[in-house]
């Protein structure tokens, strides 16, 4: 492949991922998380072959010799677009799943909280301990004494 095409395949893909990665952006914006999974796939093959193609030409940067300098800008705009998307994008994604986690939490604790609340009858018909065995709780038990 001539320089000119592996530029404009590097661009071409630089611009898709750029495509899902505003996407992605829109439906963090949007609180649509459960939409995201939708992205996912498409995301992280767009992803594997931007990072195989600009790896490749790290590796021999000699293959882009000859390219005007149109598409190298062009690129270089893109790849600063895509780093500031991948930026912002991660940030946000923290964002909603420390939310989400914070709401599991919430949810566990709440359901301690109910779990440990229901007690056995004490003598007086009540299911509250006394302030001095808030800690301690005593299953009821029963004996058949009719042996």
């Amino acid at each position: 492949m001539d320089a000119d095409k592996r530029m404009a395949d590097l661009i071409n893909v630089t611009k898709r991922l750029i495509d899902v990665l505003e996407r992605e952006h829109e439906l963090l914006s949007d609180r649509r998380h459960s939409e995201l999974s939708v992205l996912l796939d498409e995301k992280e093959t767009i992803g594997r072959v931007y990072q195989a193609r600009v790896m490749g030409l790290q590796e021999n940067p000699e293959q882009l010799e000859g390219v005007n300098e149109d598409a190298r800008a062009e690129l270089k705009e893109l790849a600063v677009k895509v780093d500031d998307l991948i930026r912002r994008n991660a940030r946000m994604l923290e964002a909603a799943m420390f939310a989400s986690k914070r709401i599991v939490d919430l949810v566990a604790e709440a359901l301690r909280d109910t779990a440990n609340a229901a007690g056995t009858y004490s003598k007086g018909g009540s299911t509250e301990l006394p302030q001095n065995k808030q800690n301690t709780r005593s299953n009821a038990i029963s004996l058949d004494q009719t042996l």
